[in-house]
């Protein structure tokens, strides 16, 4: 059942740049009400800025989401200026392009914290809200159903050398919600699933913890955050349980279920490409 936005409550974490502020974007033009947050509070101010002079009802929320008091000063700010929460956008994240013998238990840490911990304790803590939403459109007969969408992975479905770190978190926040979502369904809450494939970003290394894998990974043919954010909101709107955005994407999630040797493969090739063009850079 499509779900207007009009005046819904909108919690988007991760805003300050890249999907979760293309998001943010995009949401306001459904005439969302939008509670912004990320870390960086300048950033958050820019896109507040921007969407106000747009016309839109938007509040920045500076706030870690990985800490647990923030969280819960988050939701009570939220609720006070807004009245409510009727959904949850978890789209901050992180990564470490690493084989994982070069990398650290400290680094697993903190992409498991923020990919998986601080989304499933963001779910928690707007659970509540999120209920009261859901109550309110059995009430008045409007059919609204609150909702969580969480913004996954291609790693989220199949292993990618040089991202382990990624793919463990981004596999627990698949399963965490395909078991959520028959647990919330009582309640009338949609819980939902966008799994991007590769995004492009203006610097890799500037984003990754770490940037020294052992894999091709094709930037060129990456998917763009602007793409990435009308497949968000496209599946909030229709409801759709499972979104693979992109090529890769696409492959990750079905292709696997169909011909899991050919995937196999794919990700085979993509080491030796990277080991010949490194060894070819190595003798020139």
């Amino acid at each position: 059942m499509a779900q207007d936005l009009a005046g819904r409550v909108v919690v988007v974490t991760g805003a300050s740049r890249g999907i979760g502020r293309r998001t943010a974007e995009r949401l306001g033009a459904e005439k969302a009400r939008l509670a912004v947050v990320a870390r960086t509070a300048d950033a958050l101010d820019t896109l507040v800025a921007k969407l106000r002079a747009d016309g839109v009802e938007c509040e920045a929320f500076p706030a870690d989401v990985t800490d647990p008091a923030a969280r819960t000063k988050l939701v009570a700010d939220v609720v006070r200026r807004f009245g409510g929460i009727d959904v949850l956008i978890n789209s901050a994240g992180t990564a470490s392009f690493a084989e994982f013998t070069d990398s650290t238990p400290e680094i697993l840490r903190t992409v498991t914290e923020v990919n998986f911990f601080a989304s499933v304790e963001m779910i928690r803590v707007t659970h509540p809200e999120l209920l009261r939403s859901s109550l309110k459109g059995r009430k008045d007969g409007s059919g609204w159903r609150a909702a969580v969408v969480n913004v996954a992975s291609t790693c989220g479905r199949v292993g990618v050398p040089s991202m382990s770190e990624h793919c463990g978190s981004k596999h627990a926040i698949t399963g965490f919600s395909e078991a959520i979502r028959l647990e919330f369904a009582q309640f009338d809450i949609d819980v939902l699933l966008v799994h991007p494939s590769l995004v492009k970003t203006d610097d890799p290394a500037k984003h990754y913890i770490q940037h020294v894998g052992k894999v091709a990974l094709d930037f060129a043919g990456a998917v763009s955050p602007e793409y990435v954010a009308e497949r968000v909101v496209g599946a909030l709107l229709s409801r759709r349980r499972e979104t693979p955005v992109g090529r890769d994407a696409w492959w990750a999630c079905f292709g696997k279920r169909a011909w899991p040797r050919y995937i196999r493969w794919l990700m085979r090739r993509k080491v030796r490409r990277f080991a010949e063009r490194h060894a070819a850079a190595g003798s020139s």
